[in-house]
């Protein structure tokens, strides 16, 4: 199915729009975690993460992440290289707060929650790195 010629459909949207289907895929995964790991660990602490804070906050960070995804393709040669190597180190600096703050203050930010949080990391980075360059290049989602 073609688009009529007067539909345009900028790679600014689509980046959007990658960022917010990937959302919604990492809110399902995230929701999906949580769920499994306080099951198998009985952790009942940290009432931020619950389902509407993970069905809100996903999305909006990687719509963010789309836009970001955006600029590095459209400023950057090899953007799509760029843009995955920011995630890398986004996760990894995700990371070292995590166990910084886990490890040093006591948790005063995560309050013990580092399986939680480094799981959550680790998918939403994941999700990002790969599935915003893929939606974002794939012709049959926006036909």
């Amino acid at each position: 199915m073609q688009l009529p010629p007067e539909v345009n459909i900028s790679s600014l949207s689509k980046s959007i729009l990658s960022g917010l289907l990937a959302g919604l895929i990492v809110a399902f995964l995230g929701l999906i975690y949580t769920i499994a790991y306080r099951e198998e660990t009985g952790f009942a602490k940290a009432l931020i993460i619950m389902p509407i804070s993970i069905f809100i906050g996903f999305p909006i960070l990687l719509v963010l992440g789309g836009f970001s995804y955006y600029l590095f393709k459209k400023h950057l040669r090899r953007g799509d290289a760029w843009f995955m190597m920011f995630c890398i180190v986004f996760l990894i600096a995700l990371i070292l707060v995590t166990f910084q703050d886990t490890r040093n203050e006591h948790g005063i930010i995560f309050s013990g929650l580092r399986g939680l949080c480094l799981g959550l990391e680790i998918i939403t980075a994941l999700i990002a790195m790969f599935f915003i360059p893929y939606f974002a290049r794939h012709p049959g989602i926006y036909e």
